[in-house]
């Protein structure tokens, strides 16, 4: 278990960059909770169109999922 937990850490850093100023707004809805239509209503955007950037959001983080990519983007600083 200590293995897996030191392999973790030796992962490739988050390029902060890389995500836009959409997904770090989307990024952020999600951890506050939101579901993809509710952040559609609050961006004036689809569900769908969520759904394409949260799509992107975790092909750039390498996350398997919103809890996943919201635990990267805290630890990489991009969410406070």
């Amino acid at each position: 278990m200590d293995e897996l937990f030191r392999t973790s850490r030796r992962l490739a850093p988050i390029d902060i960059d890389s995500l836009s100023h959409r997904e770090v707004q989307i990024l952020t809805l999600v951890a506050e909770g939101k579901t993809n239509k509710q952040i559609g209503a609050h961006l004036y955007l689809s569900a769908a169109t969520i759904h394409s950037h949260l799509k992107n959001v975790f092909r750039k983080l390498d996350a398997n999922d919103r809890a996943h990519a919201v635990a990267k983007a805290f630890r990489a600083g991009v969410l406070q």
